[in-house]
């Protein structure tokens, strides 16, 4: 019965010495991050392995939340777009109605000097061979 007591207690005396030597691994490397690793899978990585996976262009967070970020600025870049096409029609509208304007002005600019240069009958009777001419 001693031997199995024994035994019991050196068991359980192990477990805690695993344990204690876990968490003193903890604390020698730090704490965790959780990273997309390469865009396809998410570890969790010590923090003081951060920056060379960082460099190699992994991101912090879980990939999962990489592609929602990546859809959210894929939907307002867009939306920037599209307030852009909206921007230039509105430019391109405008311009066009200023040139008609333009064409118009100079339209009726030019029936105006031609009525200027033509003769009205009423004042200049002319030299033809009509009624009341001298022929």
């Amino acid at each position: 019965m001693v031997v199995c007591l024994l035994t019991a207690v050196a068991a359980l005396g192990g477990v805690g010495a695993a344990q204690s030597a876990i968490s003193s691994a903890d604390k020698a490397y730090g704490k965790k991050v959780t990273i997309c690793h390469k865009g396809k899978n998410t570890i969790s990585i010590a923090k003081a392995a951060w920056p060379a996976h960082q460099r190699h262009g992994d991101t912090l967070g879980t990939c999962a939340s990489k592609a929602a970020k990546a859809k959210k600025a894929k939907a307002a870049k867009a939306a920037k777009a599209k307030a852009a096409k909206i921007k230039a029609a509105k430019i391109k509208a405008a311009k066009a109605k200023a040139a008609k304007a333009k064409a118009e002005e100079a339209k009726a600019a030019a029936t105006e000097k031609k009525q200027d240069k033509s003769p009205e009958k009423a004042e200049n009777p002319g030299k033809g061979k009509g009624k009341g001419g001298k022929g």
